[in-house]
């Protein structure tokens, strides 16, 4: 099982991002529960420079929940998971949200960047990416890049589902 986890964050840069989109989310990270019954979070974090492959903590439980409307078969969430485990301790993608809060096109040079593999993420570009390894990208006609956490929001691929991390 694939969730993404969606928070309206704290401060003022979360409120700005909230009202930039028009959203009550400001940021988005991935759940998956493993075979062995745990779960794993893949989550880029701005202020800490990076993409981590985590164990849940408690603040987890208390974000929304949305799951794929035809989830992928087991084959694909392993994929998906084993991508996203080896994008842990890439970097967060500055130039990429400023370009996209900026809706500045990409260059060619970024793009071919983009097809070739990504080194640095933003998180709901992370969350997309995952989703896609999965067979599920949110939008067919979208790029991770392209994607904001209020797009991530209102894919018409998944449902709000009871945050499955609540005990």
């Amino acid at each position: 099982m694939i969730v993404s986890l969606f928070e309206p964050g704290a401060g003022p840069a979360a409120a700005a991002l909230r009202w930039w989109q028009r959203c009550p989310f400001a940021h988005v990270k991935t759940a998956f529960l493993m075979p062995d019954g745990r779960w794993k979070i893949a989550e880029a974090l701005g202020e800490m420079n990076w993409v981590v492959w985590r164990d849940p903590v408690p603040a987890d439980a208390a974000a929304r929940a949305l799951a794929f409307v035809d989830p992928p078969d087991p084959l694909a969430v392993a994929q998906a998971a084993e991508f996203a485990a080896a994008q842990d301790g890439k970097g967060y993608d500055y130039a990429g949200i400023g370009a996209f809060l900026a809706r500045r096109d990409r260059t060619a040079a970024e793009l071919q960047r983009e097809r070739e593999g990504r080194e640095v993420w933003f998180c709901s570009e992370l969350d997309f990416a995952i989703a896609a390894k999965a067979g599920r990208p949110p939008f067919s006609r979208m790029q991770p890049f392209e994607c904001s956490v209020r797009d991530a929001w209102v894919s018409p691929a998944r449902v709000e589902i009871p945050n499955p991390l609540r005990q």
